[in-house]
C-alpha cells in the first residue's frame, strides 16, 4: 500500500511538471475608506463595508458570480414548480454556522420574517419583494417558498444573506439596529468575523463552509478616513489592496510591487435622463437628435480617460438578453436633420416660433460627472441646443429634482441593483425609478412580460423587442460604465476578478487568491 501511495504522488508531480501549487495561508489586508453602519447584511446592504463584509461572511440560499451564474450555497440543490410559483430549497448537509452551530431551515424561515416585517428597517424594496413569499418548512433542511406571482428573477434574490435563528428572533426586526449581532456578526460563509475594532475587521477562514475552499487564513479590512490616507497605507506596504484610486494616483506606483486591475462596472450606468414631461422633450425627435449628437467615446476621453467606457442600452452589456442593436454611433449632422424637422431652426441657439432651444442639465456636485456634463454640452450646443449646467448636491438633486421630475436633463449615475436583466424598475410607467416619467404602452407591455415570463426565450424575444423600442423612442440615454482600478500587491496570486456588476463582486473569487506556494517533487527530496 505505501508503494501504491508514493507511485501515486510520482504520477500527480509528474502530471504537473513539478509546478508550484497554491497552499492554505497568508493574510490578505485592504484599505476601505470610512466606517461600517453596522455588519448586519439586512439593515445596511447599500454600505459598501457592510456589503463586503457580506459578501465574505454571510451565505445565502444561493450564490451569484460573474454577473448571473447561479450556484448553491448554503442549498445544494433545488426544484421549481407551480409555473414559477414554487420553490423548494435543499440545505447542504454539513454546512455550519460560524459558532458551529448546523445551518437549518428555520434560520431561513427567521430571516425572511424579519424582511417581511412592517418595521423592517432595511431598503423598502427589499421587504416588499419578500411580502410577497410564502416560507413553509417541509423538515429540518427543506424549505418551500411560495410567490403570489411568477417573478423571473426570484432565484437570484434567494442569494440574500441568511441570518442564525439561534441569535435572532423572527420577531425583532424593529430591533436590528440594537442587537449585538449586528456589529458582530455570526454568518455562515467562507470567513468568520474574529474581531471587529474602530481601526477595521478581521476574519478567519471558516472550515465550516461547503462551498469553494479559502486558500487565505485571514482577511482584514481595514479602516480609513479617506482615500488619499489609504493609498499612502497602500504604498508603505500596510495594506495589500484598495480600490477606487483614480487613473492620475496610479503613476506614482512601483510595477513591480503593484498589479492594476481596470475593472468595468458593468452593473453601474451613467445615464442622461430625458424629462418627457418637458415639452421640449416630449417630442420624439429631439429625444432622438439628442442621441445622435452625442459622441460617447469622444466625451469619455475628454472627461474620463481611463475611467469608464461606453455604455448602450437599458440592459446590462454582459446579460445573455443584450443586443447590440442598441449601440448606435453619434451621427451629428442626422441629429441637425432631425431638429429641422422637428421645426427647431437656426444655427444657434435653435428657435420653434419665438422659443429658444434651451435646456438646464442637472448634475451631481462630482468632479467625474461635471466633467462629463460639460464634455455633453459641449457636443449638444454645437448642434444648436443651448445647455446650462445646474449642479445640485446628491441629495438636492434627488429629493427636488428626481422625486419631483423638476428638471430637464440630468446626468446621474445609477446601479441594476439585480445581475437579471429587468428594466421594470426604472423603465415601466409606474415604476418609482422612472425619473424621467417615460411612458409606453408597448414598453409596459415588454418589460411586465419579461418580469412574469420564466421562459429564457420568451424573456429574450421580449427584452430584444423592447431594446429595438428603446432606439426608437429614446427614453434616456446610457452614456458610460464608470471603470474601478484595484490595485493589489504583486505578491496577491491567484487573482481573477470575473465580470463584475458592482464594487463588492470584485471580492467574488477570494477563495481563489493565495500568497503561498509549494512544489509537489521537492516534497518528495
Amino acid at each position: 500500500m505505501v508503494v501504491v501511495s508514493l507511485l501515486g504522488v510520482l504520477a500527480a508531480c509528474t502530471a504537473t511538471g513539478g509546478e508550484e501549487r497554491p497552499v492554505v495561508g497568508g493574510i490578505y489586508r485592504e484599505g476601505v475608506v470610512g466606517q461600517p453602519l453596522s455588519l448586519n447584511p439586512l439593515l445596511d446592504p447599500q454600505d459598501p463595508i457592510a456589503r463586503d463584509v457580506a459578501r465574505l461572511a454571510f451565505a445565502g440560499l444561493v450564490r451569484v458570480t460573474d454577473a448571473g451564474e447561479i450556484q448553491g450555497d448554503l442549498a445544494d440543490r433545488w426544484q421549481t414548480g407551480d409555473g414559477g410559483l414554487t420553490y423548494v430549497f435543499h440545505l447542504r448537509e454539513g454546512a455550519l454556522w460560524h459558532d458551529g452551530r448546523p445551518v437549518i431551515a428555520d434560520d431561513v424561515l427567521t430571516t425572511i420574517a424579519i424582511l417581511q416585517a412592517p418595521e423592517y428597517p432595511g431598503p423598502s424594496e427589499l421587504g416588499a419583494l419578500w411580502r410577497r413569499v410564502r416560507a413553509d418548512r417541509i423538515d429540518e433542511r427543506t424549505v418551500r417558498l411560495q410567490l403570489d406571482q411568477p417573478y423571473s428573477s426570484f432565484v437570484e434574490a434567494c442569494s440574500v444573506p441568511l441570518l442564525p435563528s439561534h441569535v435572532f428572533s423572527s420577531t425583532e426586526a424593529a430591533n436590528l439596529r440594537e442587537h449585538p449581532a449586528s456589529y458582530l456578526p455570526i454568518g455562515a460563509g467562507p470567513f468568520r468575523v474574529q474581531e471587529v475594532t474602530p481601526q477595521g475587521v478581521r476574519m478567519l477562514r471558516h472550515t465550516g463552509y461547503q462551498g469553494p475552499e479559502p486558500q487565505l487564513d485571514e482577511v482584514v479590512l481595514r479602516f480609513f478616513a479617506d482615500l488619499p490616507s489609504a493609498g499612502a497605507a497602500l504604498d508603505a506596504g500596510l495594506v495589500d489592496g484598495l480600490a477606487g484610486l483614480r487613473r492620475s494616483q496610479l503613476s506614482g506606483l512601483d510595477g513591480e510591487r503593484f498589479v492594476v486591475h481596470a475593472v468595468p462596472l458593468l452593473g453601474e450606468q451613467v445615464i442622461l435622463l430625458l424629462n418627457h414631461r418637458n415639452p421640449i422633450l416630449a417630442d420624439r425627435r429631439v429625444r432622438q437628435a439628442i442621441a445622435l449628437g452625442i459622441d460617447r467615446e469622444q466625451a469619455i476621453a475628454g472627461a474620463l480617460p481611463g475611467e469608464a467606457i461606453p455604455a448602450h442600452g437599458p440592459v446590462p452589456s454582459y446579460s445573455w438578453a443584450y443586443t447590440p442593436l442598441v449601440e448606435t454611433a453619434s451621427h451629428p449632422s442626422g441629429a441637425r436633420t432631425l431638429l429641422d424637422l422637428a421645426g427647431w431652426l437656426g444655427p444657434g441657439p435653435r428657435f420653434q416660433s419665438l422659443r429658444a432651444l434651451r435646456l438646464q442639465l442637472s448634475v451631481p456636485v462630482d468632479p467625474r460627472l461635471t466633467s462629463l456634463a460639460e464634455e455633453i454640452r459641449a457636443q449638444l450646443q454645437t448642434l444648436g441646443i443651448q445647455v446650462a449646467l445646474g449642479p445640485a448636491n446628491d441629495l438636492d438633486l434627488y429629493r427636488e429634482q428626481l422625486i419631483r421630475r423638476r428638471f430637464d436633463l440630468a446626468l446621474i449615475g445609477v446601479a441594476f441593483g439585480s445581475v437579471d436583466p429587468d428594466p421594470y424598475p426604472w423603465w415601466h410607467s409606474s415604476a418609482g425609478f422612472n425619473f424621467a416619467s417615460y411612458s409606453s404602452g408597448e414598453a409596459d407591455r415588454l418589460v411586465e412580460g419579461a418580469r412574469l415570463d420564466g421562459d429564457p426565450g420568451h424573456r429574450r424575444a421580449l427584452l430584444e423587442a423592447f431594446q429595438r423600442l428603446w432606439v426608437d423612442e429614446v427614453p434616456s440615454i446610457a452614456v458610460a460604465h464608470p471603470v474601478m482600478t484595484y490595485v493589489m500587491g504583486s505578491s496577491v496570486r491567484g487573482v481573477r476578478m470575473g465580470i463584475v456588476p458592482e464594487p463588492g463582486a470584485r471580492l467574488q473569487h477570494v477563495a481563489e487568491w493565495y500568497f503561498r506556494t509549494e512544489n509537489p517533487r521537492a516534497l518528495l527530496n
